[in-house]
């Protein structure tokens, strides 16, 4: 059987794609363990930078394989899915290195989830982005609701997701729920693009960032502050801030302890 998650590596960015066309990339229950373990997989891995994650050929991920969730008959094997689903998206969000969604034509239902769990969003201006979960008589069970609400806020969140209205590029963008916009076919390239500029950087500090951010969203503002001053001060000594400081300023002075016999 091939590969529903296919993942490429080019100088410290992996570009993850999930290849079921023939369904628009659904998430069948196969699809959600591959994509497990390439997130444990790259949980491991040093050398990582950053991460792109797209769908083969013009779709994003258009939700769950609604054939394939049939064999789900009650309450307990839905939840049983939807906690495996959460744990894979918050472990692609807890990366260490920023995650990337590259959104070409739908990301419907769970697939609009899936982008929620990424750091950035680059959509081509054909994508279009929908929750489409309670015209099915569910609703949004993969996090993506707690997500959402934390990127639009409350009354946009449950806009949204109580009528499963479809937003083209341009209205995800005027709300946040995207970071750019360009030409159709070229959602892929540009996250690429972007992804290389982000690798180019110091790793601790591109790592320190994300996880400023990532756990400081959870914290009040004061607690934030102090755990990003700690982040700060882990790096002010490090390499990268000597080498970037000799750099820009020439070699510093010996101290005159240095200077002693």
């Amino acid at each position: 059987m091939a590969e529903t998650v296919q993942i490429e590596r080019d100088n410290g960015v992996a570009c993850l794609t999930v290849t079921r066309p023939e369904v628009k990339n659904a998430l069948d229950l196969a699809t959600i363990e591959a994509l497990s373990g390439v997130v444990d997989t790259l949980a491991q891995d040093a050398a990582l930078r950053a991460v792109v994650l797209t769908g083969a050929g013009n779709t994003f991920i258009s939700g769950g394989d609604l054939k394939d969730f049939l064999r789900l008959e009650d309450g307990q094997a839905g939840k049983r899915m939807a906690r495996r689903m959460q744990s894979v998206l918050a472990r692609l969000e807890a990366l260490e290195v920023p995650v990337l969604a590259a959104l070409e034509g739908a990301a419907l239902g769970g697939g609009a989830e899936v982008a929620l769990a990424c750091d950035m969003r680059v959509a081509a201006e054909t994508a279009r982005i929908a929750f489409k979960q309670v015209s099915l008589g569910i609703m949004v069970g993969w996090g993506g609701g707690q997500r959402l609400l934390r990127i639009v806020g409350r009354s946009r969140a449950l806009r949204l997701l109580l009528t499963g209205a479809t937003l083209t590029a341009r209205e995800a963008l005027a709300i946040g729920l995207v970071d750019e916009v360009v030409p159709a076919g070229e959602a892929r390239g540009a996250a690429l693009r972007l992804a290389a500029e982000i690798a180019a950087q110091p790793a601790a500090s591109v790592r320190a960032t994300k996880r400023a951010l990532h756990h400081g969203a959870e914290l009040s503002r004061a607690a934030a502050a102090a755990f990003e001053g700690e982040c700060f001060a882990g790096l002010w000594a490090g390499p990268d801030h000597r080498r970037a400081l000799t750099a820009l300023m020439g070699p510093r002075p010996r101290s005159v302890k240095e200077e002693e016999p």
